[in-house]
This record gives C-alpha cells, structure tokens and sequence, in this order.
C-alpha cells in the first residue's frame, strides 16, 4: 500500500527548494560540449527472461505477462514519462531571454505536473505498486495495481485482487521474499531518483528534476516515520471497514512498514496466527501500530530518520554535474548521492560516485549493509556507454562484490560472500539502439532485481536517442 501525501502540503515544503534550485539552476556548473549531450533518452526493456516466464504462469500466456512488468521495465517506462514531460516543459522556455525566470518557469511547471502525475498510471506511486507486485509475481502470486484506476486524491492507493492462500504460501515458504515485498515500493521509487540523477549526469541532459528529486526524498521519509504513527490505526480499521468480506479488495499488506517490523522481530511466526479478519472472513492481513512492540516502533522511527541521508547530493540543489579539473582533452566532472534502502534484512546505506573525463563514465559505489546487530559492506564499480569497435557499439559493464548477512537474516552477525557481473552492449545506429544485457548473481539482495537467490537475467530493448 502507498500511503500518498497531499499534494498542497507537498507544494507547501517544495515551494523554497523550487525557488533555490531555480536560481542554482540560472547559473549552470558547466556542460559538456554539444557532441557529448544527449537532450532526451527514452529506454524500452522489451524482453526480460527469466522474470517474463514467471509472469507468463501467473497471468496466464506470455502477452498477458507484460501486464505485470519487471522491476527494469516498470523503472524505466516510469523513467521515460518524467524524462519526456521535463524535457518538453524545458524546450517550451528556453527561448526566453532572463536565465532566472526560464529556470523558475521550467522547474516550476516541472513540479505541477510531478504533482499531477503521482498518481497516474506509469508515474511515481505506479512505479510504487508495480515494484511491489514484480516480488510478487517472482512468485506466481496474482495482483492488480490501483494506480490504473486513476485514484486521483485517494488516501491509500492498493495492490489487490490477491487470496489469501497466495499470501500464507509466500510468507511461510519464502520469508526473505515476503520481507522485501514489504518495502520493494520504495526501492522503486529510489531506484527512480538514481536513474534520473545518473542520466542528467552522464548524458550531461540538463532535465528540471530538481523538484521531483525532493518529492521523492521527502515522500520516503515521510511514509516511514508515519507508519509508526496512531494515525495508521484509524487507517487500518477504516480499510478494514470499508473493504468488509470481501477478500481481493483488501490491500496485500497494509501500511508497508508496519509489516515489515512485524515479521523483520518475529522470522518463527506463521501467517495463520494474524488471526480472522474483522468481518469475519479470511485472515486478518493488516499489522498495525498497535500491534507492535516499543522495540519494533522505535526500528521504524530509526529508518525513518536514515531516510533523511537521501538529501545528501549536489543533485538536489541544483548541481547536477561539477566540473572537477580541465585538460586538454576535455573537462572533469564529478558529483555523489547518498542512499538509504530498506531492504529484506534491514538497509543499506550506499554511498555513490560519478566521474565523466573525456573518454570514461565511471561510477562507484560503497555499500554498507545493516541488519539489527551488524554492519557489513560491498563494492560497486561500472561504466557507461563505453565505446568499441570504432564507436558502433556501446558496453556498460557492472561489477558488484559483497558481504552481506547470512541468508539475508536480520538478527545474524555471520556475513556471505556474493557478487554480481553485468554486461550491456547497444548497437550505436543512430537514433534507435537495440541493445542485449546480461546479468549473473549469487544469492543476495541487490536493488532493482527481483531475484534474491542465484539467478542469471538476459534484457533486451531499444534505446531512443535525441541529440
């Protein structure tokens, strides 16, 4: 369930960021020269094995499987509607004469229609729902998504249409599945800001996200520390109400968090013992603050309060690239984010670096994996679009290697080794680029991919360039 903020008290809390971000945005850090821009990038996952054929049994036939996108399709369909619209809101104003008043115009139009469209199909809170339904349909679990419904201006927004014997299935045989189905919608949400942010840095794009960049930061925090709140209790037993016996209108969980605490402190407890439903029939799905303990409370507030450290980039006051040294080749550009995730064992706090120079696009990325009772890390490296074969093809290789918790445990102080090797390559045709991706892990989380146990992915698409 997403629990959506109202869009006056959120226009309320962007108003002075959006002012800021203007004026950051009137005086630019630097840009790449005309050749190394990439004015629009719209990405099309067409293909996505094996994640497609556990969709395929789960809706029924292949076609009917794309109703329930992967976690890299839904991202990047979402991608391309906030890419779209803030490229279109910055052509309309970027023949006026006054720097300012085109960046106040820009990312202002920019934040009414983030604000129109967090409720849509395809925008934010859809990409929510569909992240959540990705883990569940991994394991053939069937689910509708509200957002396509248009619930303009509706409180709590549902993943639905599910029995009850799927879901005792999933958390009773695949714990660490369940844990992660709880808080997957904001890793897509996240997932979202760092696609966003990587793009307007690395095709030098210039795009007006600067307001959708707080949206999504002050949204997250603000969902979490909430689902510690009494408010959730009058949610709850006013869903419980309104949704009476009737089984598949019930939301699949409830508030996100509260659930996720409630079988984060209690891995021995078996769906069964949620007890019956208040009308009576089916069993009783919603945890709410009340039936959590001090301890489980406080966890929740904890991760609330770590949501704050997704303020801590340049991007989000305006710098989407900084210029780091000059050579004769070229310019340097540099720029970080800080990342907290909530994840199957606990969070990850990751700590990412970009780097352009004139013939490399590198990132880093230092993660530090929490669960109750210890830390452990891994390292992330890659780099995009490097050219080859005389710049008619493009490879993106990705390298990831890990400690993680013990079978994802939150309680265990015992890490596992893992790793992750990925390798894109995309035709440079011109404007439309087919391209092949492949993606091998161990067993272990990773955002943005579905599969917590072993798994070998093969993409493939095509990427639409305007130059």
């Amino acid at each position: 369930m997403e629990k959506t903020l109202y869009r006056t008290r959120m226009l309320k809390r962007c108003l002075l960021v959006l002012v800021a971000a203007a004026l950051l945005q009137a005086h630019p850090t630097g840009a790449q020269t005309p050749n190394d821009t990439v004015r629009l990038l719209l990405d099309f996952p067409l293909l996505d094995l094996p994640y497609q054929s556990y969709a395929s049994r789960t809706n029924g036939n292949f076609l009917a499987g794309y109703g329930s996108p992967s976690m890299k399709q839904s991202l990047q369909l979402t991608t391309n509607l906030y890419s779209a619209a803030h490229f279109g809101l910055k052509e309309a104003f970027k023949e006026m004469n006054s720097p300012l008043l085109r960046a106040i115009l820009t990312n202002g139009t920019a934040a009414v229609f983030d604000l129109l469209a967090l409720q849509a199909p395809l925008g934010n809170a859809w990409l929510h729902e569909e992240y959540h339904r990705a883990v569940l349909t991994r394991r053939e679990v069937k689910s509708a998504n509200e957002v396509n419904r248009f619930p303009i201006g509706q409180e709590a927004i549902r993943v639905y249409r599910i029995a009850d014997a799927d879901l005792e299935r999933m958390h009773d045989d695949h714990l660490n599945d369940w844990r992660r189905l709880q808080v997957a919608g904001k890793e897509g949400e996240l997932h979202l800001l760092q696609t966003l942010q990587r793009n307007n840095f690395f095709y030098s794009q210039g795009m007006p996200h600067v307001p959708f960049y707080w949206l999504i930061t002050f949204s997250t925090g603000a969902y979490v520390r909430a689902c510690a709140d009494d408010d959730f209790n009058r949610l709850v037993n006013e869903m419980n109400e309104k949704e009476g016996a009737d089984i598949l209108a019930r939301d699949f969980t409830g508030p996100d968090y509260t659930a996720w605490a409630y079988s984060l402190f209690r891995p021995d407890l078996r769906y069964q013992t949620r007890g019956v439903h208040p009308s009576g029939v089916g069993i009783n799905r919603y945890i709410k603050p009340a039936d959590l303990t001090q301890e489980e409370l406080d966890y929740i507030r904890k991760q609330g309060r770590l949501q704050w450290l997704n303020l801590l980039s340049p991007t989000l006051f305006g710098f989407s690239k900084i210029r780091l040294k000059s050579s004769p080749k070229g310019n340097h550009y540099g720029n970080f984010a800080v990342r907290s995730v909530l994840t199957p064992f606990g969070n990850d706090i990751a700590v990412e670096v970009w780097y352009q120079s004139p013939g490399y696009n590198l990132f880093f990325t230092l993660h530090n994996y929490l669960n109750r009772d210890g830390l452990l890390t891994g390292l992330e490296a890659g780099l995009v679009d490097q050219p080859v074969f005389k710049g008619r093809v493009a490879l993106s290789p990705r390298l990831m290697m890990w400690r993680q918790p013990e079978n994802l445990s939150f309680t265990t102080t015992q890490g596992q080794l893992g790793g992750l090797l990925g390798l894109k390559a995309r035709a440079n045709l011109g404007r439309f680029n087919p391209y092949l991706e492949v993606e091998g892990k161990t067993a272990g989380w990773v955002m943005g991919n579905v599969f917590l146990e072993e798994n070998v992915s093969v993409n493939a698409g095509v990427s639409v360039f305007f130059r």
